[in-house]
């Protein structure tokens, strides 16, 4: 899954070779998970049933090493890393994995199932811009992580855990499904004035030749005191 060059513009403070991997979401589908146990599969009415296979990753072929963080984050102290992602209302209390680059310049994707995964190239919870963490819709036996992840609504709580212990609180502010192909990069990943977190999984159908859905869904969240 290549992204089309025209996003890249949307960054300014950013790495244009950021932007290029950014939204090669392995975290749909990893290589070597060990499925996370649960209720029943239930595929959602916009998920084929073929959702079970494992969708590959496809790296880019045009990118260059990206900085370690941000610009406008690396201006000012870091915050702690979160470590653990609590979402009471669909009943997540997950570990949090960092994700960096495959070798091919691909997003990495978190290991299990169960996990989630930060985009530590990107900005951190609780600084100025916006954080990024992505799951698993689905897996080889069974939904993971964020299969709930289009459940939640304005209002919701999003606990974020970090390696000191202290927490940050963000709420649900809106949720959006986007076309691989039309993700607004610039509002997922990119700067901005208040401390945000975007949640990210996949969604739409899974097509049995190319191994990947049509579709991402995004939760996008606020901090609050």
């Amino acid at each position: 899954m290549m992204l089309s060059r025209t996003c890249r513009p949307l960054f300014e403070t950013i790495s244009p070779a950021l932007v290029a991997f950014m939204l090669v979401l392995a975290a749909c589908g990893p290589t070597s998970p060990t499925p996370a146990q649960g209720a029943e599969y239930q595929p959602p009415e916009s998920v084929t049933p073929a959702a079970a296979a494992v969708p590959s990753v496809e790296p880019t072929s045009d990118v260059v090493q990206p900085p370690s963080t941000p610009a406008a984050a690396a201006a000012a102290p870091r915050l702690p890393v979160p470590t653990q992602l609590v979402i009471p209302a669909i009943g997540i209390d997950a570990s949090v994995e960092q994700l960096g680059l495959t070798t091919s310049n691909a997003m990495e994707a978190p290991k299990e199932w169960a996990d989630v995964g930060w985009f530590s190239l990107g900005y951190r919870p609780g600084e100025a811009g916006n954080a990024v963490i992505a799951g698993h819709l689905d897996s080889t036996t069974g939904p993971a992580v964020f299969w709930n992840l289009n459940k939640l609504r304005p209002g919701d709580r999003v606990i974020v855990k970090a390696a000191d212990n202290s927490e940050r609180r963000f709420a649900v502010m809106s949720s959006e499904k986007y076309a691989v192909s039309q993700a607004p990069l610039g509002r997922i990943f990119g700067p901005a004035p208040a401390s945000n977190l975007n949640l990210v999984t996949c969604n739409g159908t899974f097509d049995r030749n190319s191994k990947e859905y049509d579709q991402r869904l995004v939760v996008y969240a606020a901090e609050i005191p």
